[in-house]
């Protein structure tokens, strides 16, 4: 009995190990199966892939040595499949990698202004990410950075000019010295950046070329006003391009509160509209302030200071000054054409007649600034006309 028991659990044993020895050798076959049959289907693969690739040579190649019209017609398709492909190299899209946004740091103990849905004012603070302003007890530091400020809010309304609003493409920098009322320094990238603003002229004050012109300290005094120790919001044009010919950079500049400084100086008389040889994006809101200015005699415009006379302090209003032909110099802006308004003789604003044909053109006129033989500058349009001058066409 006991001897039985023995058999039993060896035969049992042997089984067992012959089964899993028959499992891995039959899928040790199965696996030399199928890479053998992979393996003698291997050159009909290799051979479809190269014809497939090559095909187009072949054909050509075989077009090419029967000649005659075969050649043409395989020179003709190698061209056409050529341009389709460079065409569609051309034409394909390609992923732009999305400019990162470097926020605007802001310093401790700063009033964060609300956005523009909660203000209960008309006039609005811009939205951005957090947006410090000055306090009568501590002023915010902000480091200049070129991050553009989102408008996430709604934009602020400028005063006067309800259609113009703070753009989304301005670029935030820090005033560093005021220059007079149209020229300032601010930091960008930790630069000295000279911004001369675009559409406005104000009185000289401290060009050595010429003396302190009428309303000159005024303006420069209003400008250090609004400007000093600020963050503006500095908004290009590509109408006047990017530097003037004395290498600054032309701007126009908003202010924190959302007004646009340079409407601001010509809307409360403290500037000229000023137009370089090409209109600008906002040359009709700066001609309405302007207008506006003139009819309410506002600063340089008011009969007891200039009367909008755009020269020395304290210079007599004159209704017509016949000038020689020569050529000056001026310091305003452009963007690429060394002949300026600035360099006719009449003062800026001032309308030119031509004596040799009796024609008068505005300050915005297509003949103004190539107008310099034989110049009679006039204030106003009615003093040209009553000296019997017609206005141009153009």
């Amino acid at each position: 009995m006991y001897n039985n028991r023995n058999y039993r659990t060896n035969n049992m044993g042997c089984c067992l190990f012959g089964l899993v020895a028959g499992l891995i050798t039959g899928a040790v076959l199965l696996i030399y199966r199928i890479f053998q049959f992979f393996w003698q289907l291997l050159p009909w693969i290799i051979k479809g892939l190269y014809y497939f690739i090559a095909w187009p040579f072949l054909a050509f190649e075989y077009g090419w040595n029967r000649g005659g019209f075969w050649r043409i017609t395989a020179v003709v398709v190698a061209a056409v499949f050529g341009i389709v492909l460079l065409v569609s190299s051309l034409t394909s899209p390609r992923s732009v990698p999305t400019p990162r946004r470097t926020p605007t740091p802001t310093a401790p103990n700063t009033t964060t202004m609300p956005s523009a849905t909660t203000m209960p004012s008309a006039t609005t603070m811009p939205s951005a990410t957090t947006q410090a302003i000055n306090t009568p007890t501590q002023k915010a530091v902000q480091q200049p950075t070129e991050a553009i400020i989102a408008t996430t809010a709604l934009p602020a309304v400028v005063p006067d000019a309800p259609n113009t609003t703070m753009p989304d493409n301005v670029v935030a920098a820090r005033v560093l010295r005021v220059v007079d009322g149209d020229t300032i320094h601010v930091s960008l990238n930790n630069r000295d950046v000279t911004i001369r603003m675009i559409g406005i002229d104000t009185p000289e004050t401290v060009d050595p070329r010429k003396p302190v012109q009428c309303f000159g300290k005024e303006a420069s005094n209003h400008a250090h006003q609004l400007l000093d120790d600020t963050t503006v919001y500095l908004e290009p044009d590509n109408s006047q391009g990017e530097y003037d010919k004395y290498n600054r950079l032309l701007r126009y500049v908003w202010l924190a509160d959302g007004r646009l400084f340079n409407q601001v100086m010509i809307a409360e008389g403290y500037a000229f509209e000023y137009t370089y040889n090409l209109p600008y994006n906002y040359q009709s809101q700066f001609k309405a302030a302007q207008r506006n200015a003139q009819s309410q005699q506002l600063g340089l415009w008011a009969p007891a200071t200039c009367n909008g006379v755009h020269g020395v302090v304290n210079a007599p209003v004159a209704t017509a000054i016949t000038v020689p032909s020569t050529s000056g110099g001026g310091d305003n802006s452009g963007g690429g054409n060394s002949s300026d308004t600035a360099s006719a003789p009449c003062l800026i604003g001032q309308i030119k007649g031509n004596q040799r044909s009796m024609i008068y053109h505005m300050p915005d006129g297509a003949f103004y600034a190539s107008t310099r033989v034989a110049v009679v500058c006039f204030d106003s349009e009615s003093a040209a006309l009553a000296a019997g001058y017609r206005r141009s066409k153009r």
